[in-house]
């Protein structure tokens, strides 16, 4: 039995995340100015549309208003028409407090149904709850530019051109989990022209700066048992960020790649004096030899205890039933982790779950969602784009993930998928039933 198409997709899809996330209060609970023409639920569910059916365009989904097939999923039209204008200025008014707060729905509920797991789950990381913050960029324009715009000088032929860029830090879950769980979005802070911190450029913020912004807010929102451990890229690997960690009573796993720092000089020179740790992982066809450093603290007059690794692995493959190795890969990293709670493997492990959020989460946002298309230029549109973006993210992967029966049966491809969503968007003929948002 073959796969099969469905033109019901997207109806299933919004009766789904209706029933198990409650879609309906959600748009609801949007506000904005009380006089505008067209209400901030119709602009918000608008704007879902445009990125759950990967549209890039808010012209586009203005032509689909005038054409009226999107007047089938709506829950009311404030006018029988209205254009980009329109719906950008109602973003400009949107209330980004309440975005981040429904955000939150779905990664909530996926931890009241134990979808991550817990220590006796074999499919987490040492029983670990695992989350990743990675900054990237997600706009850059030589004219284009608004207040929150960072400035960067860029070197060229002619001498130097400025530069409009956007920035923000994304918290993510990341690990190894089960199969019907869902690595969602957790929030998102944007890095602001302004605190000069050292490495960064003259009246730029930090991504540092944002990630302490970021981790507080995501402890208060989701409660403090929702991560046990933090996983980053080298730029967190530093004395004052595991000192603000460690004050969360939360731990640290990051890479180290900067060979200018001490903490990179002092795990390359005392790896040179210890014995290595030999870990043939067959399931994953990988032969690793990592040098553990102890009380790595002591020697970089750091008040929290430190443990420094040097990891070098190999890939393989079985050839006649012989090892074939075909990849060779030597980092280095650090943890905060007490040994008696992780050993060198685990710690290996958690090091490759950050790169989840970089190859789940921005690069498939950016290459496959319009992340980086400057949809409206405005503090508050820009931000409020991205939350529902994340929004529009989680639902989408919770619903395929955790209620796809095909897709589990037959694992068509993400990509299939979005084509039925907008085969269902176009020729669907009947207004959703489902919809009952007014209150009156």
């Amino acid at each position: 039995m073959s796969y099969e198409s469905t033109i019901r997709r997207l109806p299933n899809f919004f009766r789904y995340v209706n029933n198990v996330y409650s879609f309906s209060q959600t748009i609801d609970s949007m506000q904005g100015k009380r006089d505008a023409e067209v209400s901030s639920q119709t602009i918000f569910m608008s704007v879902f549309l445009c990125m759950l059916l990967r549209l890039g365009s808010l012209r586009q989904l203005a032509s689909d208003v005038k054409s009226g097939k999107i007047r089938k999923f709506l829950p009311r039209i404030d006018k029988e028409t209205y254009c980009a204008n329109t719906v950008g200025n109602g973003l400009e008014d949107i209330e980004i407090e309440t975005l981040q707060r429904e955000l939150s729905v779905v990664p909530r509920k996926l931890r009241r149904n134990k979808a991550y797991g817990s220590a006796e789950h074999p499919r987490t990381i040492g029983g670990f709850r695992i989350v990743a913050v990675d900054g990237t960029e997600h706009f850059r324009s030589e004219s284009i530019h608004c207040p929150e715009c960072m400035e960067v000088h860029v070197k060229v032929k002619d001498g130097i051109k400025t530069h409009y860029v956007h920035r923000l830090v994304i918290m993510y879950v990341v690990g190894r989990l089960h199969s019907s769980a869902v690595q969602v979005i957790l929030g998102a802070e944007p890095a602001l022209p302004k605190d000069v911190v050292n490495g960064e450029e003259a009246g730029h913020e930090g991504e540092g700066t944002a990630a302490k912004r970021l981790i507080p807010r995501m402890i208060d929102l989701y409660g403090n048992g929702f991560f046990d451990i933090l996983t980053t890229d080298a730029y967190y690997s530093n004395k004052p960020f595991v000192l603000f960690l460690d004050s969360l009573g939360k731990y640290l796993v990051s890479r180290v790649k900067d060979a200018r720092t001490t903490l990179y000089k002092e795990i390359e020179t005392l790896s040179q004096m210890v014995e290595p740790i030999h870990i043939d992982d067959r399931k994953n066809r990988v032969e690793s030899c990592i040098y553990e450093i102890p009380h790595l603290q002591v020697s970089l007059a750091w008040d929290v205890p430190t443990r420094g690794f040097k990891i070098r692995e190999k890939q393989y493959k079985i050839v006649s039933g012989e090892k074939v190795y075909i990849k060779d890969e030597t980092f280095l990293c650090m943890t905060t982790l007490p040994v008696e709670m992780a050993d060198a493997n685990t710690v290996r492990q958690i090091v490759h779950a950050k790169w989840g959020v970089e190859n789940n989460a921005i690069k498939d946002l950016k290459d496959n969602w319009y992340m980086e298309h400057n949809f409206h230029h405005h503090p508050n549109a820009t931000y409020a784009l991205l939350l529902i973006l994340f929004i529009a993210h989680n639902l989408f992967y919770a619903y395929v993930f955790r209620h796809m029966k095909s897709y589990r049966l037959y694992h068509t491809t993400m990509k299939r998928i979005t084509e039925e969503f907008m085969a269902s968007f176009l020729y669907w003929k009947r207004r959703m039933s489902w919809l009952r948002f007014d209150k009156t």
